[in-house]
């Protein structure tokens, strides 16, 4: 999975992502989602490394396909602004080693839309 990407969802919605790991068999796989809220501290949405790994929403096939079901939970609105950054921090262990892929989450606020 190359790179940071961008996925837009509107606040408390349901929506599906999806990427590739390019690699051996999968030892670990877990998941840290969080939000850095308008004063610069953050808060966690899941984890600190929230288990994943065919698990928790997180399906991953043998071709490396993983496939995370966002749940409205994933998108709620931790502050009152018009779009908060929910960003995912995927991290994964092989026996070869290691890597991590960031997905940051576009939450449009429906309330502040005009």
């Amino acid at each position: 999975m190359p790179g940071p990407k961008t996925f837009e969802i509107d606040e408390q919605e349901s929506g599906r992502y999806q990427g590739v790991i390019v690699g051996t068999t999968l030892s670990t796989l877990v998941l840290t989602l969080y939000v850095i809220k308008a004063d610069g501290t953050d808060t966690l949405i899941r984890g600190p490394q929230q288990t994943i790994l065919n698990a928790n929403n997180v399906t991953v096939s043998a071709g490396g396909l993983i496939t995370w079901l966002i749940q409205p939970a994933d998108t709620t609105l931790v502050e009152v602004v018009p779009y908060e950054r929910h960003i995912a921090l995927f991290e994964w262990t092989w026996p070869a080693g290691a890597g991590k892929h960031e997905v940051v989450l576009i939450v449009r606020n429906l309330r502040r839309v005009t």
